[in-house]
């Protein structure tokens, strides 16, 4: 248990460190800058700026240890197969949109010590091994970024590689495995979405002593998470497993719950009678006789957002979002679209972002969206996460008037 208690501290500092250290960066993304960290050494690629570098390698090339490489995505995507021999900072600017593609491995880490954030993998991959993330080193971060929509490829693989943080990804659409550990041991894997890869969401073999905890892996063509041989001495709780042919198989076996509480599995049917959340039968997973103790009976940290649009004054409306769940919701993108009317509103409209960080309880103006000077219907669509909302209204000259909400 104590073991136990202070990797989750652990684990909570490092994210704590990792969040300040991004946004400290992001906060200084606007195309022009005239002034930057002064006790630090910034490459910037892309961009409108005359010295910017035009590819990632020729910076990452160029800096030095510690060095932070800033990655604009107007000059995206990069075709590039990108291999980091230094230690650094290789951030980009927005995971949505600041995309590499092609090639075999997206992004291999030779050295210690790296962190990469911020960028969108797909495309990548034409063999089994290939991956979006190379990892052959220790002590690296790799977290907030989407690898999506990639051919014969494995998300992130950790290759004889200790003291990992993976952090905050979302990982789907990809053709082989979701995140992948061979001979690797003592590292973290946190509060990742994995879902609808074509192997299994999670694999490890001859991996020990990692940490699993907060991911969801959901829908694999495989299980959703693989034990191999040789995989002890594993700590996995407060993961949701859901609708996987095989949520979990644990050949050697592990730990599968913090002594109080374990996973969500959505093959468990067992009762709560003293309603406290906890199952009142373990979970059996199959493999080596193991068993999750305190397995949940609702998706662990549910994230639940309630979303409404509504009219401010004659021709405004605005988008805000309230997290109704019990748990903080991160990372999550999110789109609007504006369909409709004509003469000086256009016939479309569309917005995209991220939603960095929402506490239960709390509400946000997403957008205000100005509606005006033209006639027909107009529709407004907003999705944030998995939770979608419309309305749909009338507009004539100055006046919106809402038909449904």
């Amino acid at each position: 248990m104590n073991h136990i208690h202070l990797t989750k501290l652990g684990v909570v500092c490092l994210v704590m460190m990792l969040i300040a250290a991004v946004n400290t960066v992001s906060s200084t993304t606007k195309k022009d800058r005239s002034s930057m960290m002064k006790d630090g050494h910034i490459l910037y690629v892309g961009g409108s700026n005359p010295g910017n570098y035009s590819k990632i390698q020729d910076a990452i090339d160029n800096a030095s240890q510690g060095d932070i490489v800033f990655v604009y995505d107007d000059s995206a995507p990069y075709y590039e197969n990108i291999a980091i021999n230094v230690q650094i900072h290789l951030i980009g600017e927005n995971r949505n949109t600041t995309s590499i593609e092609g090639g075999n491995h997206a992004v291999s880490i030779f050295v210690d010590g790296v962190t990469v954030s911020g960028f969108r993998i797909s495309n990548v991959g034409d063999f089994w091994n290939c991956c979006g993330f190379y990892v052959i080193s220790q002590g690296n971060n790799i977290s907030n970024n989407n690898i999506v929509n990639n051919l014969r490829m494995n998300g992130i693989f950790l290759d004889c590689a200790s003291y990992n943080t993976i952090y905050g990804n979302l990982i789907e659409n990809n053709n082989y495995h979701g995140i992948r550990l061979e001979y690797a041991s003592h590292n973290i894997i946190v509060n990742n979405r994995i879902v609808n890869n074509r192997g299994y969401g999670i694999y490890l073999w001859e991996s020990r002593d990692n940490l699993l905890m907060g991911n969801t892996v959901k829908q694999s063509f495989w299980d959703g998470l693989m034990l191999g041989d040789n995989c002890g001495s594993n700590t996995i709780f407060h993961n949701n497993f859901i609708d996987n042919p095989e949520n979990a198989y644990d050949e050697t076996g592990n730990t599968w719950d913090n002594g109080s509480s374990g996973n969500y599995w959505s093959d468990y049917y067992g009762s709560d009678t003293d309603g406290d959340g906890i199952g009142d039968s373990p979970y059996q997973i199959p493999g080596n006789k193991s068993q999750d103790m305190y397995p949940l009976m609702k998706p662990y940290g549910e994230q639940t957002l309630d979303i409404k649009i509504t009219r401010t004054g004659r021709f405004g409306v605005t988008i805000t979002v309230t997290n109704t769940g019990t748990a903080d919701v991160t990372n999550v993108d999110w789109n609007s679209r504006l369909i409709g009317g004509f003469l000086l509103v256009p016939s479309e409209r569309y917005h995209q972002g991220t939603l960095s960080f929402l506490v239960p309880g709390q509400e946000i103006i997403l957008q205000k969206v100005d509606v005006f000077f033209g006639i027909g219907i107009i529709d407004i669509q907003v999705t944030v996460g998995e939770t979608t909302a419309s309305m749909r209204g009338f507009l004539f000259l100055f006046f919106f008037i809402p038909l449904s909400e």
